[in-house]
């Protein structure tokens, strides 16, 4: 490509080649849909097998009999699901990828970071404007920072780097036209800040766009309990489209199921049910909400795929039921896995939504006060402390005769 110019500045020419693969075997479009799939399944496997040998015992929120009795919905039926669901997005993603043409090229790096040295160039007045309002004169201050870094023995590259910046027309030019410190500055913008502010976005709009549609389905009972068969052919007015999802919900959901009471059948959470949806929860919130963070955002496939592993081993990790000190994924805020396993309780199912990720929106007063979750929190701990009792009592960890749990039974399931 021929070379441009930015005002008096000439820009670096350059030619797209496609980005070579980060495994020789597959491209990095394929890996970025096969790797949060083989995360999902990766962290599962851990917490099962943790479960099955019973380690970490004193973290557990539950016990292995809650697991057993409290849940409404079997494990082949819950594997069965996900399995599925996963096949469906997998597809879905495949389609979008190659209709978008998705694919990473290089060759235009140095060009980009003369086109931020450009912006920076031009914003650099602002400074001494700032100071003019201040009563400063830049010029005679940029001057005599130079003259006194110049006096000294070994001349301090931050204060010559300040006297430029104070007054940007001192000094000569460097890479392109442009200063040294203004590529320097555009290095850090290109590789550092713009791909932090991109990834901000990404997880702004998606942890967004699942908690006001999570919030919704709590507070819309005809979203809660209507059969996802009928909201999906009703969104595309087409009757076969009916009979599909409800042919499909039979055969793999056991019979069709409600928008989001569905995932609520669990009432004892664990890893590899965390993804337990119908196929119209999964469409809506995870389908269509990632596609549109990623596409607002501009992630590189790359970066798509580090963003959406993160993502699934955060939703694998808030239904885990156990509350590791070690754990990174539960460092990041204030919902972690206890914070979302009071929400699968049914005393505790209209509160403590807040998003996985984010923590500018869970300061928000659109979240619920923190007191009713604090409070939550705490009848976890009480649950932890009964359980550990429990299983000190009994070898095998049933509640003694004569005692109730402390996790307030299920509602029982109605007939629909």
């Amino acid at each position: 490509m021929a070379n441009q110019t930015l005002e008096f500045h000439v820009l670096p020419s350059y030619t797209l080649e496609p980005v070579p693969r980060l495994v020789p075997w597959i491209s990095d479009f394929h890996l970025s849909l096969v790797l949060p799939v083989a995360a999902y399944w990766f962290m599962s496997f851990v917490f099962w097998y943790i479960d099955r040998r019973d380690w970490f015992s004193q973290y557990r929120i539950h016990t292995p009999e809650e697991f057993k009795q409290r849940n409404r919905v079997t494990v082949g039926e819950v594997l069965r699901s996900v399995l599925f669901q996963q096949a469906i997005q997998t597809a879905l993603g495949l389609a979008i990828g190659y209709l978008m043409d998705a694919g990473d090229f290089r060759g235009r790096e140095e060009y980009d970071v003369a086109v931020w040295a450009g912006r920076v160039h031009r914003a650099r007045d602002v400074v001494p404007w700032i100071l003019a309002v201040l009563g400063i004169d830049a010029k005679t201050l940029g001057q005599q920072l130079q003259t006194y870094t110049l006096s000294l023995v070994a001349p301090q590259k931050p204060l010559a780097l300040l006297s430029t910046v104070i007054y940007p027309h001192l000094g000569d030019g460097s890479t392109y036209g442009f200063k040294a410190w203004e590529i320097g500055v555009a290095k850090v913008i290109y590789w550092v800040l713009e791909p932090a502010a991109r990834f901000g976005i990404a997880v702004f709009f998606s942890d967004s766009w699942q908690y006001f549609w999570h919030r919704a389905m709590h507070t819309n009972k005809w979203m809660y309990r209507t059969s996802s068969s009928v909201i999906f052919s009703f969104a595309f007015h087409h009757l076969p489209l009916h009979r599909l999802f409800h042919s499909i919900e039979l055969t793999f959901f056991g019979r069709p199921g409600n928008m989001h009471a569905h995932h609520h059948k669990i009432y004892v959470p664990y890893a590899f049910g965390a993804f337990y949806n119908t196929l119209t929860e999964a469409f809506l919130l995870d389908t269509i909400g990632t596609t549109l963070s990623l596409m607002l955002s501009g992630l590189t496939i790359r970066q798509a795929t580090c963003f959406g592993t993160i993502s699934v081993m955060k939703g694998v990790d808030d239904h885990c039921g156990y509350r590791l000190p070690w754990d990174p994924l539960q460092w990041f805020n204030e919902q972690n896995t206890a914070f979302h396993d009071v929400h699968h309780q049914s005393w505790g199912i209209k509160v403590c939504q807040r998003p996985s990720l984010h923590l500018l929106l869970s300061r928000s007063p659109l979240y619920p006060r923190r007191t009713y979750c604090w409070a939550a929190e705490n009848m976890v701990d009480l649950m932890q402390d009964s359980n550990e009792v429990d299983r000190q009592t009994t070898p095998n960890s049933t509640p003694p005769s004569g005692t109730t749990s402390a996790v307030p039974s299920a509602p029982k399931a109605k007939r629909r």
